[in-house]
């Protein structure tokens, strides 16, 4: 009976090598889909400084990099931010409110604001006149994709591995072969390398930072499949390491090949444009390359969504098997090895909201709603991750004062900004609602919390433990 019970709540060990464990974070992020659309963002922040803007947006995401790092060789665990503030701070509340806040990021800004309606969206803006001529294509997209998506993640955590690292190797590939051409036939400059095209605005490309850094989100994602990886602890660390080199190859050199071709000094219209890379890659390259842009882009877009939304049933998974809030049936685990019952709740949800919010709004502004409010808590997680690894290495005296000390804080410091820039002033609606819906969602998390630790006190104590 101990036996059956154990293989009812364990996933499938050493499925993931360390390139199928990266897989994860390089769909996550879906550079080539972040190029297309996040620059366009950016330009209209800094213009012609825009590559020095990703540049320093990379290096500091670096100490959020850095902090997970150093808690991938403790922590493999499928609920990773719960983990890893369980064990740094000690704190149930913390671990609960915080590290379970994060699958906002996986299941609402990721896998449903960012993926699903992320294609919808994008259809549209490729071609506006279909918005008229087929109002209800979004609709079916989000259908056909959260039914896809789904199927795969039921079929195993391998399979989903195996598609993102294709499509994410090809697109990144595609993205730096093509910036490498652009390149070549520009006259090149270093001075979007400085804050010359912005006349030395040193507030200005800071604050656009905040922004940039999330050019680099989803980097850390591959933590939702640690407890499936080979040798998690020796395993995560390295694909970490690999995800992060190669989306930053990718994405400076992109943000340099756009800004010098469209030119430093037009780069603020170029934030004007509703498809500025396909406009940009029109005139420079023949028609099959810019559809083979836009067919990367899309499915880009469909594997960051089965990114997301795997590292999502994880985190269902995690907390069902420690017995909290989800119950036990969501701890199964199908013939496939991987929990089957939560990723059907994690279809069920994600498709279900990417309707509901896009048939209120609209896709675009559902996907712009959803990753808003969703960033709050990305950014909450990362904060609390980096002051818990402050707290443990102190605390075990075994802290290393750059990596341990330095590094976090600088960490604490970006997302501090990021929570007070993001609320205060509150952005126009119906954002703005998106940031206090987050708020009260904290506020809901903390009366749940206490909910549960009085009807479960014990369940509760241990809740965060777990890790290979």
């Amino acid at each position: 009976m101990d036996e059956e019970k154990k293989n009812v709540s364990e996933l499938r060990k050493g499925v993931l090598g360390t390139w199928l464990v990266a897989s994860y974070g390089i769909a996550a992020n879906a550079p080539i889909a972040v190029a297309t659309l996040y620059f366009v963002g950016l330009a209209g922040l800094v213009g012609g400084a825009m590559p020095l803007t990703v540049i320093l947006s990379y290096l500091i995401y670096a100490t959020t990099l850095i902090v997970i790092y150093e808690w991938s060789k403790e922590i493999a665990a499928s609920y990773g931010y719960v983990a890893m503030i369980k064990k740094g701070l000690g704190s149930s509340l913390a671990s609960f409110t915080v590290g379970y806040g994060y699958i906002y990021q996986y299941l609402v800004a990721g896998t449903a604001g960012f993926g699903i309606l992320g294609i919808a969206s994008f259809i549209y803006l490729i071609s506006p006149s279909i918005a008229s001529s087929m109002p209800w294509l979004w609709a079916a997209i989000v259908i056909i994709v959260t039914i896809e998506i789904t199927t795969i993640m039921w079929l195993g955590v391998k399979p989903g591995g195996l598609l993102n690292l294709v499509i994410g190797l090809i697109s990144i590939g595609f993205l730096i072969i093509t910036s490498i051409v652009l390149i070549a036939g520009a006259k090149n400059s270093i001075l979007p390398f400085t804050a010359v095209p912005v006349n030395n605005n040193w507030a200005l490309v800071l604050t656009a930072m905040i922004f940039g850094v999330t050019t680099f989100g989803g980097a850390t994602t591959p933590i939702g499949v640690a407890e499936e990886a080979k040798v998690p602890k020796s395993t995560l660390p390295k694909a970490l390491l690999l995800t992060f080199g190669i989306l930053g190859v990718g994405l400076i050199l992109n943000s340099y090949a756009q800004t010098i071709v469209y030119g430093i000094n037009n780069m603020f219209n170029y934030a004007n444009l509703p498809d500025p890379m396909i406009v940009i890659y029109s005139k420079y390259f023949n028609p099959a390359i810019v559809y083979m842009l836009i067919i990367l882009v899309a499915f880009m877009f469909n594997s960051s969504a089965l990114a997301f939304a795997t590292s999502g049933s994880r985190m269902i998974f995690g907390m069902a098997r420690d017995g909290v809030l989800y119950p036990k049936v969501f701890s199964k685990v199908n013939k496939y090895g991987v929990p089957g019952n939560a990723i059907i709740l994690t279809g069920i949800v994600t498709g279900a909201l990417s309707l509901i919010s896009g048939y209120i709004l609209g896709p675009l502004e559902a996907s712009i709603f959803l990753i808003t409010f969703g960033s709050f808590y990305v950014a909450l997680g990362h904060l609390f991750a980096a002051l818990g690894l402050i707290v443990r290495k102190v605390k075990m005296r075994t802290a290393n004062i750059a990596k341990h000390v330095v590094i976090p804080i600088i960490s604490i410091l970006l997302y501090i900004a990021v929570i007070y820039f993001g609320t205060y002033p509150a952005p126009a609606f119906p954002l703005n609602i998106a940031v206090y819906a987050a708020w009260a969602i904290l506020l809901i998390h903390i009366i749940t919390y206490y909910v549960i630790k009085s009807r479960f006190p014990d369940r509760i104590k241990k809740f965060g433990d777990y890790s290979l």
